[in-house]
């Protein structure tokens, strides 16, 4: 069983997430979650046509937004427990840059019955802790 959050944990959610349905959402996200074993997480997702075409370890020079969270809270968005607009609303999640696409636009993928199931198996094959 694979760790949340951890390198091939990335390495798997990134191969699931190259074959979702091609759309219309590019962007590139730069995440920051804290609680996990070594204090801080940062990593990037590079979106392309709807598809994640890279999730790498470190800071991206041109991140279109950036997330921070708890590890904790995102496995509860990553699982589907919670809503990224219900975390955004209650302070659990922060956005910097351009929240409009990471909230509104980005929202018709991770509302996507690809993007849901694939999230639901990644994260019940993946506990955190």
């Amino acid at each position: 069983m694979i760790e949340f959050l951890s390198e091939e944990w990335f390495e798997e959610f990134a191969e699931a997430g190259s074959k979702l349905p091609v759309g219309n959402v590019s962007m590139i996200i730069q995440y920051e979650i804290s609680g996990v074993e070594q204090g801080k997480l940062r990593f990037h997702m590079v979106i392309e046509n709807s598809q994640i075409n890279e999730i790498s370890i470190g800071k991206h020079k041109s991140a279109d937004c950036g997330v921070s969270t708890t590890i904790s809270e995102a496995f509860k968005i990553f699982s589907g427990e919670k809503k990224v607009i219900e975390a955004f609303m209650q302070g659990d999640l922060k956005v910097d840059g351009d929240h409009r696409r990471y909230l509104l636009d980005f929202e018709s993928v991770r509302n996507s019955e690809h993007w849901l199931d694939m999230c639901s198996q990644m994260v019940s094959a993946a506990p955190h802790k």
